[in-house]
């Protein structure tokens, strides 16, 4: 039996978690059956769990390509101010509305499933390091700041991009007559405090 490229692994894996988040979209985490995903990837069941052991790696390869997916283009701007970036993420969120159901599906799930709290422990920690990360050094170059007190500003201001980043998902996913300008009106204050 001739090998499989590492190329043709990866390509069939993101195959694979393209079916199973429209799936997750379609019916909701407890509704995604791993029969439904089976069906809708087309693979054989042997063939889809060499690739994902469990619905809960399914799931969790779904969430990180949405988070990744919006985290990636934050990374290219480079000098933004921090309302102007907070803004260009709630946007990119806004641009793909799959991807923001599919993190409020993963922290719906993460209520109940240990694995998938620890799965967004690890996404909400990654938005919260590369924020630290990122206004860290700006808050030494632009405010001025010494490194302590650039490292304490940046943790608080890290904690509330996570807010806006959940009170984001949650209220265009909920909230009947969800206003987009106003809260990014909000987000654009809460940034500049």
């Amino acid at each position: 039996m001739p090998r499989v490229s590492q190329q043709y692994k990866d390509e069939r894996r993101r195959e694979i978690v393209a079916a199973a988040s429209e799936c997750f979209l379609e019916h909701g985490y407890e509704g995604a059956s791993m029969h439904r995903i089976i069906a809708a990837t087309g693979l054989s069941a042997g063939a889809l769990y060499n690739h994902f052991p469990s619905k809960q790696e399914l799931v969790a390869a779904a969430a990180r390509a949405a988070l990744d997916r919006v985290l990636a283009a934050a990374e290219d701007e480079p000098g933004a101010d921090p309302a102007a970036w907070v803004v260009g993420l709630l946007e990119r969120l806004a641009a793909d509305p799959a991807s923001t159901r599919l993190l409020l599906i993963t922290w719906g799930g993460a209520v109940s499933d240990p694995g998938l709290a620890a799965l967004a422990g690890e996404h909400l920690g990654r938005v919260r390091d590369r924020v630290e990360e990122r206004y860290g050094r700006w808050a030494v170059d632009e405010l001025g700041l010494d490194a302590g007190a650039a490292r304490e500003w940046a943790g608080m201001f890290a904690q509330a991009i996570l807010s806006v980043l959940q009170g984001w998902v949650v209220q265009s996913c909920l909230l009947p007559g969800f206003d987009h300008g106003a809260y990014l009106d909000y987000a654009r204050t809460l940034a500049a405090q």
